[in-house]
């Protein structure tokens, strides 16, 4: 029998979980915070991404596309609803911001519904649609904004999303929109 054992003791096992524990309650406070982050940038990514489609979408078919809030059964834009609810990217060939599938009007993204910690505020320009015409000009007039702010409430974690009535859209830092805060 060997007189020297091979592995940990307690008090070393012991001594090392207190050591991971102490780490991770310092670490676990900076995982939400940045899964928090990350939430509300895929969120303003994926709209401004459904905003190049629609622009992409006009310019291919030669006629106007619409991004519109979706309604409760995801066939339609919903005039009341919210765009935390999801959106929809469809070809608008008689340019009346509606669904027409008898027309030829073709959904060609429904995104899904958003977390419910995140809200959106408008400027005002862009409350249920942005169509854009053939050429890539939007509805809009001047810069609108869209704030995607969460439930911690404050515009430093928000993101601005800046469109142009060109259809140009940039996501940015919500204390740098100047325009609208999450209060």
């Amino acid at each position: 029998m060997d007189i020297y054992s091979k592995g940990f003791t307690i008090i070393e096992l012991m001594i090392a979980i207190t050591i991971l524990a102490v780490t991770m309650m310092f670490a676990a406070p900076s995982f939400t915070t940045m899964i928090s982050n990350n939430r509300i940038s895929a969120a303003a990514n994926d709209f401004i991404g459904a905003l190049q489609l629609a622009k992409a979408e006009a310019s291919a078919r030669i006629a106007p596309a619409t991004l519109c809030k979706k309604n409760e059964d995801d066939s339609g834009c919903s005039a009341g609803g919210s765009w935390k609810d999801g959106w929809i990217v469809f070809s608008d060939l008689n340019g009346n911001g509606a669904v027409d599938a008898g027309d030829g009007d073709t959904i060609v993204l429904n995104h899904a519904a958003l977390d419910t910690r995140i809200t959106f505020k408008s400027t005002g320009g862009i409350d249920d649609s942005i169509t854009f015409n053939p050429s890539g000009v939007t509805s809009i007039t001047g810069i609108e904004v869209l704030m995607m702010c969460d439930d911690r409430g404050y515009d430093k974690s928000a993101k601005g999303i800046l469109i142009t009535i060109t259809g140009r859209g940039s996501v940015m830092k919500g204390s740098d929109t100047g325009q609208l805060t999450c209060l």
